[in-house]
């Protein structure tokens, strides 16, 4: 198991830097987010990290996956398993949206794709919400 991590401010931003210049020099990769505690807890087990692919199969993925991890661990010589890489292409709309929401975009070469995303994952978490809140009306006794 990983042990937790504390990196100051500044080093932070240096290690999101190095992943950015990553994923701006991968061909294919649409947008990249940096998400998870990394961002705002003082201390983290592991770096998550959101890329939107032009092009994969679901089969490619795992091994995309590693691949860029191994490539942001040597980059940022930290060790591998701090790297989490998910391709964010077949990932369920409640991830996609809590990443939106919560996550740091790197860069984007598709702000119109990005933007239906965003607004598609947004809608979604609406209805969603309106479902549940009926759910439960009908679940407590008036």
């Amino acid at each position: 198991m990983t042990e937790y991590l504390s990196i100051d401010k500044n080093k932070r931003l240096g290690i999101t830097e190095k992943i950015k210049e990553i994923f701006l020099a991968e061909k294919g990769v649409v947008f990249a987010y940096v998400f998870g505690s990394f961002l705002d807890l003082p201390s983290f087990r592991d770096i998550d990290i959101g890329i939107y692919l032009d092009s994969i199969k679901k089969e490619e993925i795992d091994n995309f996956e590693m691949k860029l991890s191994g490539k942001i661990s040597k980059k940022c010589e930290m060790p591998f398993d701090i790297f989490e890489v998910k391709v964010l292409n077949f990932a369920p709309n409640s991830f996609l949206n809590n990443i939106f929401r919560n996550g740091k975009l790197l860069f984007s070469h598709n702000e119109k794709l990005l933007s239906d995303l965003i607004e598609k994952t947004s809608l979604e978490a609406i209805d969603n919400e309106y479902f549940a809140h009926q759910s439960l009306k009908e679940l407590i006794p008036a």
